[in-house]
């Protein structure tokens, strides 16, 4: 039976959500807000994929864009995307989330609520990721698949069809010029979306946030062992960020923190979500790994928030450990990493990738 979802579900699922970001993902403040207004708007109900058909048509609902970037979309934006997919004759039947995230995890709630459209827990990927390519479910490797992306920005409305590629470029060069954009994407058969993208991993956000908000009752490090302890990942460290650097390239945010504890200096380099985590330059993890940060209260804390000064939780689980879309196993949607970041990915992920 479809899970109907509450208030504190909401409360939960950005928390959850926001850890299974790893430093990327959106604000879980803003996915709150995003989830508690859906409810006001209808009931959200939360299907498992053996719930419904597998021909079900799904999309993908997701907002993009570099998370520090000022942006006045509305969250009436997300509704008026999956319109436009409508309006230009693509059809689909329920919505799914693009990855976990503080605000991304909310996919589709919006337009599920005003649409009366069913929210299927069978997401593109179980954690955040940058690029629209690392969200397409290995679409990009069809041949002849034609990718169809409905943008919506304040004051813009795009269509875009073409490769997944191409259709990316556009929602990014759109998301660039003003700060964040609602998207609808590429509807696949639920079954498609089973195979290829990682279902169960919002229930599984939503169990984690329960958990954790459990375990802040009993304090910050408690609740970061918590989530550890479930996700089966390690605290690498508590320490305090003695610099952040970050510039806003190509509608991304872009840079790194270092973090000093007990002696050490640790670098996590970001490209919205942590990439890397190196100490003495001797690398640690590396994205899907899952690397992620909580402030001195235990809350996890994304990229774009992490100030220099601050005191966090440095926090690793391994890849193996988490639900990932089958769009992270392709060597090539790695490239952008490696030349916004001048750091090897490829060469750590040896056995994981697929090509």
């Amino acid at each position: 039976m479809p899970r109907r979802i509450t208030a504190e579900d909401v409360e939960a699922l950005a928390l959850g959500g926001a850890i299974l970001g790893g430093g990327g993902g959106g604000s879980p403040e803003g996915g709150r807000r995003k989830g508690l207004l859906a409810l006001e708007i209808g009931d959200i109900w939360l299907y498992q994929p053996d719930e419904l058909p597998e021909d079900t048509i799904v999309a993908t609902i997701v907002a993009l864009g570099a998370p520090t970037q000022r942006s006045r979309m509305k969250p009436s934006g997300f509704i008026r995307a999956a319109q436009l997919l409508w309006e230009s004759g693509i059809e689909f039947e329920g919505v799914i989330a693009a990855e976990n995230g503080g605000y991304n995890s909310f996919g589709g709630w919006l337009p599920a609520a005003a649409l009366e459209l069913p929210v299927v827990d069978a997401p593109c990927d179980g954690r955040a990721h940058p690029t629209a390519v690392m969200g397409s479910m290995g679409l990009h490797r069809l041949e002849d698949y034609r990718s169809v992306k409905a943008i919506v920005a304040e004051g813009v409305e795009v269509v875009a069809w073409g490769s997944v590629e191409t259709t990316s470029r556009v929602a990014r060069l759109v998301a660039s010029e003003r700060g964040m954009v609602a998207m609808a994407r590429d509807p696949v058969a639920l079954s498609y979306a089973v195979e290829h993208g990682a279902p169960g991993a919002v229930s599984k956000a939503l169990e984690l946030g329960h958990l954790v908000l459990k375990a802040l009752r009993e304090g910050a490090e408690r609740a970061v062992r918590a989530a550890m302890e479930y996700l089966g990942g390690s605290i690498l460290c508590r320490g305090r960020v003695r610099r952040k650097h970050l510039e806003t390239r190509g509608g991304f945010d872009v840079g790194l923190l270092e973090v000093e504890a007990e002696g050490e200096k640790y670098e996590l380099t970001f490209l919205n979500e942590y990439m890397t985590l190196e100490r003495g330059g001797r690398r640690l993890a590396t994205f899907p790994d899952l690397i992620s940060t909580f402030d001195d209260e235990g809350r996890p804390i994304t990229s774009a928030a992490v100030e220099e000064g601050d005191e966090v939780y440095v926090t690793i689980v391994p890849r193996e450990r988490i639900p990932i879309g089958d769009g992270l196993r392709y060597s090539d949607v790695y490239r952008p990493v490696e030349e916004a970041l001048g750091k090897a990915m490829t060469k750590h992920l040896k056995g994981f990738l697929i090509e």
